[in-house]
């Protein structure tokens, strides 16, 4: 039955990150119609009823306990699209499957059909939250994280405090509404740019993160590394942050360099996480192990935390205005995103992070600069 979740889950997936006839989608589909084929014989029923309570996941008679990543989403999945009770029947085709995952992946209506039988889609609490208007984060809020990080350029030294009080209030905020409360803050200075994008950044992460179940103080140390991901950039001279066009030589490797800088000055901070230090480290690491910066010895997966921090980062550096680029459209760099999974970005993750963002077209567009 883990497989029949897993293999559903990655065909929802596999549907988000390529066109309806590519063939990794008919692959995937087909899998899933195989799957519960076995299933039902070797069980010798004519169906499988899947129950989604509150958190937890009910097939038949049993709780299925949420033991991976694909597990969490494909509860998280079927709550965002309403689905209470799914029945997949015996006699269900590839066609048919297809239709439905398509759907699902897509956001477009679901309904029954002859071997997959829909439960009512009822309104959530969440779901009737959505319509009111989002908690304003005031400038009160803003300002203190602001100034922390206009004066680390100068004296080396976060209170993280305001920083943590900041995160609190961006979970709040979308305990209120799934709507995109993007950006936050707008730019005022050119040398404020890594401040607005960090706060961006935390936001992204924290509703990736949210999106598979995360909650409490955990939700809350992925939003803080996210906010503080970047903490290095702003031992970078702002003459390189701000140059127009592609960097090389010496100033490249300053770039390069603020992710070992914002790790080591976030491991000599008393009170930082340990994994606000990691996603310091990591956010530029390729998912597939290939090199990218830091350059490591031994080739290894960022943690879940970097991994979704570096698609946030990627999102935003592409989607808003940067010193030395325009912004992309949203579905070009959801465009470039889902080009890249698999390499340097964890496909999973960006199926979801689509899904999230509400991706609807397929655009084509350009590679942006490669500091992104």
């Amino acid at each position: 039955m883990d497989q029949l979740i897993i293999q559903i889950t990655a065909a929802a997936n596999t549907r988000t990150l390529y066109p309806a006839n590519h063939p990794s989608v008919s692959h995937s589909n087909g899998l899933v119609v195989k799957t519960l084929a076995n299933i039902l014989e070797e069980r010798q029923v004519e169906s499988i009823t899947f129950l989604v309570l509150g958190d937890e996941l009910v097939v038949e008679q049993d709780v299925m306990r949420k033991s991976s990543l694909s597990h969490r989403q494909f509860v998280e999945l079927l709550k965002r699209r309403g689905i209470e009770r799914m029945t997949l029947a015996a006699g269900l085709e590839v066609e048919e499957a297809h239709a439905f995952i398509g759907a699902l992946a897509g956001g477009e209506d679901l309904e029954s059909s002859p071997h997959i039988t829909l439960g009512h889609v009822h309104v959530s609490l969440e779901q009737e939250q959505e319509r009111e208007a989002p908690r304003d984060l005031t400038p009160d809020l803003l300002e203190p994280v602001r100034d922390a990080f206009a004066r680390f350029r100068v004296d080396h030294t976060l209170p993280l405090g305001p920083m943590e009080q900041l995160v609190w209030s961006f979970i709040d905020s979308l305990s209120q509404t799934t709507r995109s409360i993007l950006p936050l803050a707008k730019l005022k200075e050119h040398d404020e740019y890594t401040f607005i994008h960090s706060v961006n950044v935390s936001m992204l992460v924290l509703a990736q993160a949210r999106s598979f179940g995360i909650k409490g103080p955990m939700l809350h140390a992925f939003g803080l590394a996210g906010l503080l991901h970047d903490i290095g950039k702003l031992t970078v001279p702002l003459a390189v942050l701000t140059k127009p066009g592609k960097l090389e030589g010496e100033e490249w490797a300053m770039m390069q360099s603020h992710t070992i800088q914002g790790a080591w000055y976030l491991s000599e901070m008393e009170g930082a996480m340990p994994l606000s230090i990691a996603v310091a480290y990591e956010h530029h690491l390729r998912y597939d192990g290939e090199q990218n910066y830091p350059v490591l010895k031994t080739k290894r997966v960022p943690n879940l935390a970097s991994r979704m921090t570096s698609i946030g980062d990627a999102y935003d550096a592409m989607s808003t205005i940067r010193p030395y680029q325009q912004p992309l459209m949203r579905s070009a760099a959801l465009e470039i995103l889902k080009k890249r999974s698999e390499s340097f970005y964890d496909p999973l993750l960006v199926a979801n992070f689509v899904r999230l963002i509400g991706y609807a077209t397929g655009a084509e567009a350009e590679v942006p600069p490669e500091r992104v």
